[in-house]
């Protein structure tokens, strides 16, 4: 090869890689998109999921499985025999076996532990970023990371979706420190039949419960 067919292929190496990169962003982007729209138009949803907790340098992999109802910022979180509410107001966890519940209140971090909570607004908050696609079985999934604009304890979160039908799989928020924290999905109902107070903490349901409050 000549001098001059190497340097014109190297050029074109370099016209394409970018274009090829920002369509690939482009893709995730309507894709996270259409996941976001989905999941706004959810009157609620009622989520079985896999919680895990890693940090390579510690040696830590923790794995719990939990339950969560969503109702618009609202939630409820079922985890290890612990109960967290989000009622709008305040984070209420209630530990059974210390019969006491802590009152802390709302933070990023609380907000964000739900899709509709990482979801909300994230057109200002996120850039979007192609990663791959990859194959879940019969599935056809799509890795993109959200990118915060600003620093966040959360340097990215990553989230995988289904090519098809643009439902969630997971969401793994990695933190500057080394943690990082998977929701893999198991299963999704959405506009299931709540009960009243779902998404209420109410001592008096509680006998003998002693309140901490943090707030």
């Amino acid at each position: 090869m000549t001098f001059r067919n190497f340097l014109t292929a190297v050029l074109l190496v370099a016209t394409f890689f970018p274009s090829y990169a920002q369509n690939q962003d482009a893709k995730a982007k309507t894709a996270i998109a259409q996941l976001a729209s989905n999941i706004r138009g959810y009157k609620n949803m009622r989520i079985e999921f896999v919680y895990k907790m890693d940090n390579d340098e510690s040696k830590i992999h923790e794995s719990k499985q939990g339950t969560l109802l969503v109702q618009g910022e609202k939630y409820r979180l079922n985890i290890a025999g612990q109960m967290v509410i989000n009622d709008g107001k305040a984070l209420f966890a209630y530990l059974p076996e210390a019969k006491e519940v802590q009152i802390n209140p709302l933070d990023e971090e609380s907000q964000s532990l739900t899709p509709t909570g990482i979801l909300a607004d994230y057109e200002k908050k996120y850039r979007v970023k192609y990663i791959r696609e990859e194959k879940m079985g019969v599935r056809s999934v799509l890795v993109a990371d959200l990118i915060p604009n600003e620093g966040k304890k959360f340097f990215k979160v990553r989230i995988k979706l289904d090519s098809r039908n643009h439902q969630p799989i997971s969401f793994a928020m990695y933190e500057k420190g080394g943690n990082v924290f998977t929701y893999d999905l198991n299963r999704l109902d959405t506009d299931v039949q709540m009960k009243p107070g779902m998404f209420e903490f109410k001592t008096s349901d509680y006998p003998g419960v002693e309140v901490v409050d943090m707030r």
